[in-house]
């Protein structure tokens, strides 16, 4: 169906709000995905804090342990040795 120049002139106005609201919105989509991928990344290195604090609390957890059975190891090589002699 032929157009006449009049709707296509009236026509104009509207391609053009178009096309500007579809540039619009997949600036917005990709400043969201952007915006996303950031949030993940914070999440990630976050992660990555509370395994590194993890693994120091069970450092931690294992010296405190470790050491007075280490120290009672002492002690009684100790007595040991004095008694012996």
């Amino acid at each position: 169906m032929a157009r006449t120049l009049r709707e296509v002139i009236a026509a104009v106005p509207a391609e053009r709000r178009a096309k500007t609201a579809a540039a619009h919105t997949q600036k917005l989509i990709a400043e969201e995905q952007k915006l996303i991928a950031e949030k993940k990344k914070r999440q990630l290195v976050e992660a990555k804090r509370v395994l590194e604090l993890d693994r120091n609390l069970i450092v931690i957890a294992v010296l405190i342990i470790a050491l007075p059975l280490i120290a009672a190891l002492a002690v009684m090589l100790a007595a040991l040795a004095v008694g012996d002699q």
